[in-house]
């Protein structure tokens, strides 16, 4: 069966099936960024009412094209088995709602993941740089050595090139090492 490797984590040994729409594709994690700064509640709205104003407004229809062709195969084995009559169509109509919700439901997650997978980045980059400025101001033989790192640091924080948290907790290192 042709398996490929989990888009989320593409080091992963796990394999997941293919045909899964709720899983980002490679380009999906390609476009972070891009997806990220989408609005989740357009994508989702433009995908309800008219599906493919979503799909431009996201660049994205692979999984929604999964989503429909599911869609189409429980159609057509629920035409199969059923009779045209009154209410069959109100549970057509109804199975159409559910296929619009359902390719909506997974446009508005993919900009919602994304969100999370540039935010999870973010973090990750910031905690590398703290541990590489804590590295840095370890190892303080001597008062006026601290000082001045303590110095340098508040400039660096005045100037906004670190927040307050990281400001506050290398300040602590520094004072810890004295």
């Amino acid at each position: 069966m042709n398996k490929e490797i989990l888009a989320n984590s593409p080091e992963s040994n796990t394999t997941v099936n293919p045909w899964n729409p709720l899983i980002p594709t490679n380009r999906d994690i390609v476009r972070t960024e891009e997806l990220a700064s989408k609005n989740a509640a357009t994508a989702g709205i433009l995908s309800f009412i008219f599906p493919l104003a979503g799909l431009i407004y996201l660049n994205r229809g692979i999984n929604s094209l999964k989503i429909l062709g599911y869609f189409c195969a429980v159609s057509f084995m629920f035409y199969s088995v059923t009779e045209a009559e009154e209410s069959s169509k109100s549970f057509d109509n109804s199975l159409g709602l559910i296929g619009a919700g359902a390719i909506a439901a997974e446009q508005v997650m993919a900009v919602n993941k994304a969100r999370q997978r540039l935010q999870e980045k973010n973090i990750a980059a910031s905690a590398s740089s703290f541990h590489k400025s804590e590295k840095d101001f370890t190892g303080v033989r001597t008062n006026q050595e601290a000082i001045n790192r303590l110095k340098h640091l508040r400039e660096k924080y005045e100037a906004s090139e670190i927040s307050e948290e990281e400001f506050k907790q290398q300040k602590q290192i520094i004072l810890e090492s004295l």
